[in-house]
């Protein structure tokens, strides 16, 4: 199975299915396994297919709807069947829509301008009236892979329903005066192809179920000593803007543009942060970091933001980790302008500091067609794309007893 684990839904800088599987041995016993920066799932899907209890948590609206609808079992025939019957809905709906009632429901002004920008009259009206019916869907975990299966179609690399390109690579940008296609004519496959990508059955799944919801990795809400291993990857410095890809989709499922400005605004290390913080361990953390004079004043304080954030990262692993647990981070170093940033090294200072001690260090290189689209070799990347990540490192983390 190791091979078949394939995304219901593009998603950028996602971790490698085989880092997960190559950690989790055949029959071992059932541990409570955590992802608090799941993104689409990928922890999550192959803690579940090895038998374990998969826990996993985002702030992500999008990323939480993808990664249950990957995680969660369905009846792919009952799935198909439901897709067509909102597609023959929704035909119905469209023609009594003018140009002014196409529009995600609820949307204020701001996001209509928005949602005019990048999406043609066509696929406004046919997007409005598949919105319109997939909300009223009862059942949640139906409603969730065909909420999927809709931002599929609009989160592509080159042919998509909206009006742009590299929508996957969370780096829009406005080429179409009229969309390749039509949400009509490829909504049932984007269903069939979300369904055939997940890779359970409400007839054959006697596994534990994934639990999964919307929440913040710097304030967990479990108990302590509730995990056996935590399995993550969290965003790299100066890395990806998820967000800027996903809220053409999220603002047809209810999200005006202010609430996604303002959740980008409050990511991990989104904020700008000036002051050091007077903790020694901080202070001792970003030493590790490398030549962090280099940068701009600017830079540095997105840099600070960051620490300041993995601290309360790390600190809230270790909490809720069982004594003898262990906490994998797959971390990607960076560069800004030319200067090296050690990302790996200070987490891995921080997790120290918080009593966990090294077990591992490996280092990945980065495959060109994996974790940045498009790679950061390609050309068309550009040199600042191209020179950010090349490699990762996994730092395995343990608890003493």
């Amino acid at each position: 199975m190791k091979n078949c684990i394939k995304s219901v839904h593009p998603f950028p800088a996602r971790m490698a299915p085989s880092i997960v599987w190559e950690r989790l041995h055949e029959g071992a016993p059932t541990l409570k396994i955590l992802d608090p920066m799941a993104g689409s799932g990928t922890t999550l899907t192959v803690a579940r297919s090895k038998g374990h209890i998969a826990y996993g948590i985002d702030r992500d609206p999008l990323a939480v709807i993808i990664s249950k609808a990957w995680c969660a079992d369905i009846d792919k025939e009952k799935l198909i069947c439901k897709a067509e019957k909102i597609l023959d809905k929704a035909k119905k709906t469209v023609r009594t829509l003018n140009s002014k009632a196409a529009y995600p429901a609820g949307a204020d002004k701001e996001t209509k301008r928005f949602v005019t920008y990048w999406f043609d009259l066509i696929n406004r009206k046919q997007l409005t009236a598949l919105s319109k019916h997939i909300s009223l869907v009862r059942d949640n975990n139906l409603k969730n892979f065909l909420w999927t299966s809709f931002s599929r179609m609009i989160i592509t690399k080159k042919v998509g329903v909206s009006l742009g390109m590299d929508i996957s690579h969370s780096r829009p940008h406005k080429v179409y005066k009229k969309a390749p296609v039509t949400a009509f004519e490829i909504f049932t496959d984007a269903v069939g192809k979300v369904a055939k990508a997940n890779p359970f059955s409400d007839c054959e799944s006697l596994l534990p179920e994934a639990i999964i919801s919307y929440g913040d990795c710097r304030c967990l809400d479990y108990d302590d000593n509730f995990f056996d291993l935590i399995i993550t990857s969290p965003p790299y410095l100066n890395a990806i803007d998820y967000m800027r890809g996903h809220k053409l989709s999220l603002v047809w499922m209810r999200n005006c543009i202010s609430r996604i400005r303002k959740l980008r605004a409050t990511n991990i290390g989104a904020e700008i942060k000036s002051v050091v913080p007077d903790d020694e361990h901080i202070v001792n953390a970003m030493k590790m970091a490398g030549d962090i004079g280099k940068l701009t004043r600017r830079q540095k304080g997105f840099f600070v933001r960051y620490v300041v954030d993995m601290e309360s990262v790390c600190s809230e692993i270790v909490r809720v980790l069982k004594p003898g647990g262990t906490a994998i981070f797959v971390i990607g170093d960076s560069t800004i302008n030319g200067v090296f940033i050690s990302n790996s090294k200070v987490i891995e200072n921080l997790f120290e500091y918080h009593g966990l001690k090294l077990g591992a260090k490996e280092e990945r290189t980065l495959s060109e067609n994996r974790r940045y689209l498009p790679p950061p070799s390609n050309k068309g990347s550009g040199k600042q794309l191209q020179a950010r990540i090349r490699k990762e490192v996994i730092l395995t983390m343990k608890k003493d007893c």
